[in-house]
Parts: C-alpha cells; sequence; structure tokens
C-alpha cells in the first residue's frame, strides 16, 4: 500500500484515508456553497418581489388618485359605482388587494372592501408612514378577518382635489402578495438546487468510484512490484551465490583430489601433506558458510512496518559483515561513527541490505591499498550517511542513471546493487544521491530522524 510520510514527523498515512478525507473535504465545501447560493438567491427573490409589490401598491395608489371622480365628484354621484366597478377589476387582476378607501377632509366618501374584516388591530409598527415617492406613504397594519389575523402593508396618497379640499386615497395589498410575487423565483431556484446537488452528488460519486479504482490498481501494481523485485532479487542471490562459490568449490575440489593423491602414493610426508590441505579445505569450507551465511542476511524479507532502529549499529553490523571481503581484497575501510546513537524509523533489514550493497559497489571499483570510508552525521531533522570510495569515480550524466533497473557500469554487473539500495531507502522515507568529489565517487543516504519519544 501507498503511503504519504511526513519527514518532520515521521507520521505514516494511508494514502486512501488522505485521498478519501480530500474527496469528503471538496464534497462538503461543494454542499456549503450550493447551500449559500440557494440562500442567497432565495434573498435576492424575495428582496425583488418585496420590491415588485411595493412598486405595484405605489402605481394602484397612484391610478386611483388621478382618477376624475376621486379628485372633483361629491359623494352621491353616480360615478362611484363605475369606481366601484374599477376597484374589483383591479381586485381580479391584483387578488391581493384587501381595500380601497377615499376620503375627502377626513370623512369617507368611498370604501370597498374585498374581504370582510370584523375588526383592525392595532398596527405592528411603532414607526410613522414612511414617504416613499412623493405624496405616497407606506405603513403596516393587521387586520382580523374572521378567526384569522391578515397583515396587509398601506399606501396612502394624500392630494388637493379640483375644489381644493383634501383628498386621501388609501389602499391596501395582504402582506402575502409578496410570497406569491416571489413564489414562481423560489421555485425555480429549487429546482436548480436540486438539479445543482444531483449533479455533484452524480460527480462525486464518480470521482469516490475512480479514487477507490486507481487505489484498488495502485495497491495491485505494487503487489506485483514486489512480487517482481522479489524474483529479482532472488535471481541475484542465485547469481551471487553461483559466483561466490565457484573459486571455493574449484579450491575445495583441488585439495580433495591432492588428499587422494597423497594417500596413494603412501609417502612419509603424506600425513603432514595430508594434514595441510585438511585444513586449507576447512578453511574453504568456512569461508563458504560465511558468504552462505551473509546472502541468507540478505534474503531476509522486508517488514511493512517500520520500527525504531540503531543506524550506528546498523553500520557497524554491515561493515562487520563484508570485513573479510575487504580483507581479502586488501581493501581498508574507514568508519566514522558519531558516539551519540541516531535512531531512524525503518525496516532494519532494508537499511543494512542499502548499506551492504553500497559497500560491495564500493569494494568491486577499488583496487588493492584504497580505502573505503563510511561516515554518519545529522543536519536538522535527517541523518546523512557518506560511503566514498577512490575509484575511478561515476561521470555526472551517469549519476541518476545508475540507480535503474538493470543499469550498471562495471562489466559483468548484474545493475541490481545501486537500484535494491534506492528503493530501500526511499521506502525509508529517504533517498540517495551522488556527490561530486575529486578522486572516487561517493554516495550519500539522507533519511529522516525519528523523533525522540
Amino acid at each position: 500500500m501507498s503511503f504519504y510520510k511526513n519527514k518532520s514527523a515521521n507520521i505514516r498515512i494511508s494514502l486512501t484515508l488522505v485521498t478519501a478525507l480530500l474527496v469528503c473535504v471538496v464534497a462538503a465545501l461543494a454542499g456549503t456553497s450550493l447551500w449559500l447560493l440557494s440562500t442567497t438567491h432565495n434573498q435576492h427573490a424575495h428582496a425583488t418581489a418585496t420590491r415588485a409589490v411595493l412598486e405595484q401598491g405605489k402605481l394602484i395608489t397612484a391610478r386611483i388618485a388621478d382618477q376624475p371622480i376621486v379628485r372633483s365628484a361629491s359623494p352621491d354621484d353616480p360615478g362611484w359605482k363605475q369606481f366601484s366597478r374599477l376597484v374589483n377589476g383591479l381586485h381580479t387582476l391584483e387578488n391581493g388587494l384587501q381595500y380601497v378607501s377615499v376620503t375627502k377632509d377626513g370623512v369617507t366618501v368611498f370604501h370597498e372592501q374585498m374581504t370582510a374584516i370584523d375588526e383592525e388591530l392595532p398596527s405592528t409598527s411603532s414607526n410613522s408612514p414612511t414617504n416613499l415617492a412623493g405624496q405616497i406613504t407606506l405603513s403596516r397594519r393587521i387586520l382580523k378577518v374572521g378567526k384569522e389575523t391578515v397583515p396587509v402593508v398601506v399606501f396612502n396618497s394624500v392630494f388637493n382635489g379640483d375644489d381644493g379640499k383634501v383628498r386621501t386615497v388609501e389602499i391596501a395589498l395582504r402582506k402575502d402578495t409578496v410570497g406569491r410575487e416571489e413564489e414562481t423565483a423560489a421555485t425555480a431556484i429549487a429546482s436548480m438546487f436540486k438539479v445543482s446537488l444531483a449533479t455533484t452528488l452524480i460527480s462525486f460519486t464518480i470521482c469516490v468510484i475512480l479514487v477507490v479504482w486507481m487505489m484498488q490498481r495502485e495497491i495491485k501494481r505494487e503487489k506485483i512490484r514486489r512480487e517482481q523485485e522479489h524474483f529479482v532479487f532472488a535471481g541475484v542471490l542465485a547469481n551471487g551465490i553461483a559466483h561466490d562459490f565457484r573459486n571455493p568449490m574449484s579450491s575445495l575440489q583441488l585439495d580433495i583430489q591432492m588428499i587422494e593423491k597423497a594417500i596413494a602414493r603412501g609417502e612419509k610426508d603424506a600425513p603432514e601433506r595430508i594434514s595441510q590441505l585438511a585444513k586449507r579445505a576447512v578453511n574453504t569450507m568456512n569461508r563458504m558458510d560465511k558468504v552462505f551465511k551473509e546472502f541468507m542476511y540478505l534474503s531476509k524479507p522486508v517488514s511493512d512496518n517500520p520500527v525504531r532502529i540503531n543506524l550506528n549499529e546498523c553500520i557497524r553490523e554491515s561493515v562487520e559483515m563484508l570485513t573479510a571481503n575487504y580483507e581479502q581484497a586488501g581493501v581498508r575501510i574507514d568508519q566514522k561513527i558519531e558516539k551519540e546513537n541516531i535512531e531512524v524509523l525503518a525496516d532494519q533489514t532494508s537499511i543494512r541490505r542499502a548499506i551492504v550493497n553500497i559497500l560491495t559497489n564500493a569494494l568491486q571499483f577499488s583496487k588493492k591499498g584504497d580505502t573505503v570510508s563510511i561516515s554518519i552525521s545529522t543536519s536538522g531533522h535527517n541523518a546523512l550517511i557518506d560511503i566514498a570510495d577512490q575509484g575511478p569515480g561515476i561521470a555526472k550524466s551517469e549519476h541518476r542513471k545508475i540507480f535503474e533497473m538493470f543499469v550498471s557500469t562495471r562489466p559483468g554487473g548484474t545493475g541490481l546493487g545501486l537500484f535494491l539500495a534506492k528503493t530501500a531507502i526511499e521506502r525509508a522515507g529517504g533517498n540517495i544521491k551522488v556527490l561530486d568529489i575529486q578522486g572516487g565517487a561517493c554516495f550519500r543516504i539522507t533519511i529522516p530522524v525519528a523523533e525522540n519519544r
């Protein structure tokens, strides 16, 4: 499984969990945005409907006040019947019209009630009527119709009639007219919100399915890659065993043949000669056993659960494992290890394998009398391991390429040692690179230091 690694805190978090959380956060943000957008549109629709009703009320009031019968006629003028039909026609067009009233010097000369009113309750507004446009003012009242209370918006227009006397036109629109006015817009907004929500849910569902599919595919690929790496490493072990056992086996076979010949001849010094050959055969067997144990160590499976390991001790053990090889090649190995223990979170087998591979690579490019140095230090939150040799060095153009699989600059090399070392280091959240130095090659391993508990 893939992991995200916080190098400063050394926290390993499942990439699947991180992806799922990110999808959930984005979905929550999208849902919140839709809700805010819907709320904003509803508020805008309500404000627009309110303005439309107010403009409509003002327009009706102005039209009624402009009627000749209102400006000049007396209360008993038969023209009021025609005016009453006009008011009822207005009610047909605007069924929110509650009543129309006309007064002359405070005396009501016309009053048309669309719905019977039992009584008029006190105004819900403690403020004086507000002048909206010219002589038309606005106020709010509550009327009692049967057992129900009906809030209304009252429009007043005060002006002088043709006879110079004060006229007042008053109309009332039911407050629910605003609700009816915005109902169409609210319905459209609700439909748009539902469509947007459905689209968002479908889109995120598809995204979740794709993410799950991609993660499962990545897990399968990682599993296949590890299996391939395992088979490749098994091939490396087989080749290494065949290579390292070939010469000792030939030497052992030769010693046994010489022992047989010495016994067959029956010479006087045969026992001494046989003893020398036997001791040499035993030494050869011991070397073979040590090489075999080394390969057995390298073949240990890698654990997916990192643990705190002492990097200083890991380096010492890796060096000790290769001491005999270095002595046989006449190459000196110089250790520069700090006294203070440096701990990292990693798989111990992987780190040892990486260090052994790099030390082996340095030995293969060293000649008799050379020195290979290995040092460990810290820089910030990272542990640094430098392994330098006095070989021919590495061309700058090859610094990245040498870590690729099956790439080797040594004749007969498998091209897997540095690749496996790089893989092991990266699994621990670190990296490996080649440094530019004079007279040889230097590999630097960087691994995040484990936090102190």
